[in-house]
């Protein structure tokens, strides 16, 4: 049995405190002119609030106040940021709990043999996790946080739930990681059947517009709105019995960019 706890932080990216931040980017080597210029890229930034609707009449603000948390959305500095300022959350895990961290999406997969097991390594992190948050300016969404209990054993149907410091979290069939949809089984059924509508809509699109585009536009539309799709992800799911749905779409396609009927070959 693999339990996952998918974690949910309440707004992640906007509670990154600039002087936690800079103080770790100091400890990771980085000092002196570079420090000095992520410091004047983080602070003395200042937003203020319109205070009236969009109307002809002269809008009303609020005064300008400092930004002393968050790093600019948007950024190609912004998610690295995030992940240096996360990246000691590992440091305090107990044995047998391993973090999956990307940007603001965290899970920690634990390793248990009984449900008492699964409970007790379960409080003990999440424990660790909460005061860590906690003093690191961030807070953890107990209400949208779930557990998830990977088995093999698909006799294994019922939902659970774990009682921790008098917040229920719920234990949960499937989930969204990632832009992947994950069941317990790891049959990827479900990330399958919502590929498979995705990648339909790219058939409609591509046989709408083939009467107007050329060849080489044909292409740009398969490899954006299908290539693309279908790619992500395709390590993890491509081994799966339910992939074998997927190369009839695919074939559909290159017929319908080819021009040629469903019997041809």
């Amino acid at each position: 049995m693999q339990p996952g706890i998918f974690c949910d932080l309440t707004k992640a990216i906007d509670c990154v405190k600039h002087n936690i931040l800079l103080n770790k980017l100091y400890y990771y080597g980085i000092r002196g002119k570079g420090h000095c210029w992520l410091k004047s890229y983080l602070e003395n930034r200042k937003q203020k609030v319109s205070t009236s609707p969009h109307t002809l009449e002269q809008e009303n603000y609020s005064n300008w106040k400092t930004i002393t948390s968050g790093v600019p959305q948007g950024s190609i500095l912004g998610p690295l940021l995030f992940i240096i300022y996360l990246n000691d959350l590992p440091g305090g895990l107990n044995q047998g709990a391993n973090p999956v961290i990307y940007a603001d999406d965290t899970s920690i997969l634990l390793a248990a043999n009984t449900n008492d097991q699964l409970k007790s390594k379960f409080h003990s992190t999440l424990a660790y996790v909460i005061e860590w948050f906690s003093a690191n300016s961030l807070a953890l969404n107990m209400e949208k946080t779930n557990i998830m209990k990977f088995t093999t054993n698909y006799r294994q149907s019922e939902v659970f739930q774990i009682i921790h410091q008098n917040k229920i979290v719920m234990g949960v069939n499937n989930i969204t990681f990632l832009r992947l949809e994950l069941d317990k089984h790891v049959s990827w059924k479900n990330h399958i059947q919502k590929l498979l509508s995705k990648l339909s809509s790219a058939c409609y699109l591509a046989r709408r517009m083939y009467a107007c585009c050329n060849l080489n536009a044909i292409k740009t539309i398969y490899f954006a709105y299908f290539h693309a799709i279908m790619e992500y992800g395709i390590i993890f799911w491509g081994n799966s019995v339910e992939s074998k749905r997927i190369s009839p779409k695919q074939k559909r396609i290159i017929r319908i960019m080819t021009g040629t009927t469903a019997r041809t070959s």
